[in-house]
């Protein structure tokens, strides 16, 4: 067994297997503790650093408990989404971009996949509730403020009287442009790392809505995607009626251009194409009128002139909407056309970010220029081989505290062998993890 260890140091033995098996159950039942304790709202409740950002990412730590150790899939990485924009998460496959979704989505994989340390503040437009828990209804009012009051009416449409013989009254509710009650709101900023997961539903689905990367599959094939898309108006307007549903849902279809909707409308998802139902998904996403939209490799089973629709829509819908766009994906020519500020992961970690022209006019990181290289471009000579960044990505359980690049970098210093870099800023927007730029 020793030999066998010096050969390979993943290798465990039986008491080393056991350490690993108890220590990860002491912890996964602490944290789900944690996530199923409840708590008053001001436990979570926060304060955004910048009031202009919709998601503030600081220090943020998701794990998977596994039987050969801890996978920090994501390691302590901080960013900002600002209102309004779409931010593009870069990386190769593996580094933690989807964890990083399903961690601000609170929809890890558990009890393995923990978020464990770190902070996800978010500025929610919260309902407000009365004593009772209740929603607050919002009435009409006149030019002195005064709520509007009308008969009250039985369901036979005849007026509803009081003892006295008088007529009843009652006020008048606003409704929206879908013909739905309004509610009163207020922006609060929720700590989504530190939400019991029975109240993560004030946010998810309604403020934050998510593009899965497989439409074939994020659809429920025994059910129509007009029940689909209707199921998620009655989560969000309880009192809403199977007419006000079905226009909600021809509405958000036509939004997002598919043709003939009224008839569409009644199809199952087998019935469409994938970009078709991935249009779908986009269309349920935008269903709840959300502030941030998480779209993961939204085009990955897509062939590629169904990909330049999808990411037009979804450019277009963002500026519809006045929403946010957090776009994962590992296709630099899609950034380039999409966003406006870019995010590069390593490994779990962060390794640069900054704008969209920072990070493609003056990449720093080895890693950044790597990516960039390793994309072929109309200049490159016919009958060429493609670049390709030397080396393994690092085993990803228990990772050491290191710049985790240093294996596969060319530009490898002796500053390399200490502790992973701070983050140095270059301007106000760009900054790198990097020792090369240490002053």
């Amino acid at each position: 067994m020793k030999n066998e260890k010096a050969k390979n140091p993943y290798n465990l033995t039986i008491k080393e297997s056991r350490a690993i098996l108890k220590s990860n159950m002491r912890e996964m039942k602490r944290l789900e503790k944690i996530k199923r304790k409840r708590v008053s709202a001001e436990h979570f409740t926060a304060q955004m650093k910048n009031p202009d950002n919709v998601l503030e990412v600081e220090n943020l730590h998701t794990y998977f408990f596994t039987d050969n150790g801890v996978v920090k899939s994501v390691n302590g990485i901080s960013f900002d989404i600002p209102q309004n924009s779409i931010v593009g998460l870069v990386g190769e496959s593996g580094c933690g971009k989807s964890v990083t979704s399903l961690s601000i989505m609170q929809l890890v994989q558990a009890p393995q996949g923990q978020v464990v340390d770190g902070e996800i503040r978010f500025a929610a437009n919260d309902y407000r509730t009365d004593d009772r828990g209740k929603r607050i209804p919002v009435y009409k009012r006149n030019e002195n403020g005064e709520i509007i009051t009308q008969p009250k009416l039985d369901k036979h449409g005849n007026p509803v009287l009081n003892k006295e013989g008088k007529p009843v009254t009652e006020p008048i509710r606003e409704v929206n442009d879908d013909g739905m009650f309004v509610y009163e709101t207020a922006e609060t900023v929720y700590d989504i790392a530190k939400m019991p997961t029975e109240d993560m539903a004030r946010v998810r689905g309604k403020d934050i809505s998510m593009i899965f990367q497989e439409p074939m599959t994020s659809l429920n094939p025994v059910f129509t995607i007009g029940y689909q898309i209707e199921e998620v108006v009655y989560l969000l307007h309880p009192l809403a009626t199977k007419e006000q549903a079905r226009a909600k849902a021809i509405k958000m279809l036509k939004l997002v251009g598919i043709p003939m909707p009224e008839t569409i409308i009644d199809y199952y998802p087998h019935q469409l194409s994938g970009g078709m139902r991935q249009r779908v998904m986009i269309a349920i996403a935008l269903t709840g009128n959300p502030k941030l939209i998480i779209a993961d490799e939204p085009t990955t089973a897509l062939d590629v002139t169904i990909q330049s629709q999808i990411l037009q829509l979804i450019k277009n819908v963002q500026k519809q909407c006045n929403a946010s766009v957090l776009l994962i994906t590992h296709d630099l020519g899609v950034v380039a056309e999409m966003a406006d500020y870019v995010v590069v992961m390593y490994a779990g970690k962060i390794v640069e970010k900054g704008t969209v022209y920072e990070i493609f006019d003056n990449p720093l990181h080895p890693y950044t220029m790597g990516i960039q290289k390793a994309k072929p471009t109309f200049e490159s000579d016919i009958g060429a081989d493609l670049y390709s960044i030397p080396g393994n990505v690092p085993n990803p359980i228990n990772m050491p505290n290191e710049c985790l690049f240093k294996d596969r970098c060319n530009r490898r210093c002796g500053k390399c062998e200490g502790e992973y870099p701070q983050e140095i800023k270059v301007t106000d927007t760009h900054s790198v993890f990097c020792h090369l730029y240490k002053k």
